[in-house]
């Protein structure tokens, strides 16, 4: 597997990853979540699956550059829908276009994009030795896409010290079953508490009556206060606003793997697949 962390230098070095802009935001279907404002989290992406007439939604994932989507494995290896589009700058999927209005009544408004598929890259070893590991795949989207208020990338940790730290809260959106058992057509957000791997597995096996065998090195738990990630969730990022050279950034942690079936119940936590030791994957993945 291998897969350990580059250098800080390394990664900086790296024009594949704009630095500069990731993990801010213009503005001032996760389960119990709430509604977000228009343009809070820009790099949220939308997956569009066929063979129905209209491409239907079922997965998320986070843009981390002018022509990559970040998202989990088993939302792009499904045997009976096709990865069609990614649709990039969404809020609300019911109206053509999100505005936000601000208090003197002044407008911004933008209209969302949807982009075709080009390539879709899976870590050859997803579901091996065991189940939901090494759940993380790439998105090459068919051509470049220009930065806006509306659509802007998530940040990775490539930093060191942002990689070791272990926060206590993350923040997780997406557009997955709401309390209603219904997808949300509005970005939810939610805030969910870190969860060890061993308290994650005892909760796990207890309620499901099942052995789940996770790992500290590629995965990691969280879990909310009646929130969760749902079905619809899958591939979104896990993350937290944290200071990156004295800068606060939103900087993606994990991706929304599993929260098998009891989404928002109060005891069972989901399961996301870490960030950090795949940097040096996602380089060797991206190309120009």
């Amino acid at each position: 597997m291998g897969e350990e962390p580059a250098s800080n230098a390394s990664f900086y070095q790296s024009q594949v990853l704009p630095l500069d802009i990731c993990g801010m935001t213009p503005a001032d279907r996760i389960f119990g979540g709430t509604e977000t404002r228009p343009f809070e989290f820009p790099w949220m992406v939308l997956l569009r699956y066929q063979p129905t007439k209209e491409p239907i939604k079922m997965c998320g994932g986070s843009l981390i550059n002018n022509r990559y989507v970040l998202t989990a494995a088993h939302c792009v290896k499904r045997n009976e829908y096709k990865l069609v589009k990614v649709r990039l700058g969404e809020h609300d999927t019911t109206t053509a276009i999100d505005c936000i209005v601000y208090t003197d009544g002044s407008k911004q408004c933008a209209t969302a994009i949807e982009v075709d598929v080009e390539k879709m890259i899976i870590h050859k070893d997803y579901n091996r030795p065991t189940k939901f590991l090494h759940d993380i795949a790439l998105i090459r989207m068919a051509e470049k896409i220009n930065f806006t208020d509306s659509v802007k990338p998530i940040c990775l940790p490539v930093d060191e010290s942002v990689r070791q730290q272990l926060l206590p809260k993350y923040i997780i959106t997406g557009w997955g079953a709401t309390e209603e058992r219904t997808a949300s057509p509005v970005l939810l957000k939610a805030i969910v508490n870190y969860e060890p791997i061993g308290t994650c597995e005892k909760k796990l096996k207890h309620i499901y009556r099942m052995h789940v065998t996770l790992d500290d090195r590629w995965q990691m738990c969280a879990l909310g206060n009646n929130t969760d990630s749902c079905v619809g969730d899958s591939g979104g990022p896990l993350g937290s606003t944290v200071s990156v050279n004295y800068v606060p950034k939103f900087v993606q942690f994990g991706i929304i793997s599993a929260g098998l079936n009891l989404c928002g119940n109060f005891s069972s936590p989901g399961i996301y697949t870490r960030v950090s030791p795949y940097m040096n994957w996602i380089l060797a993945n991206i190309e120009p």
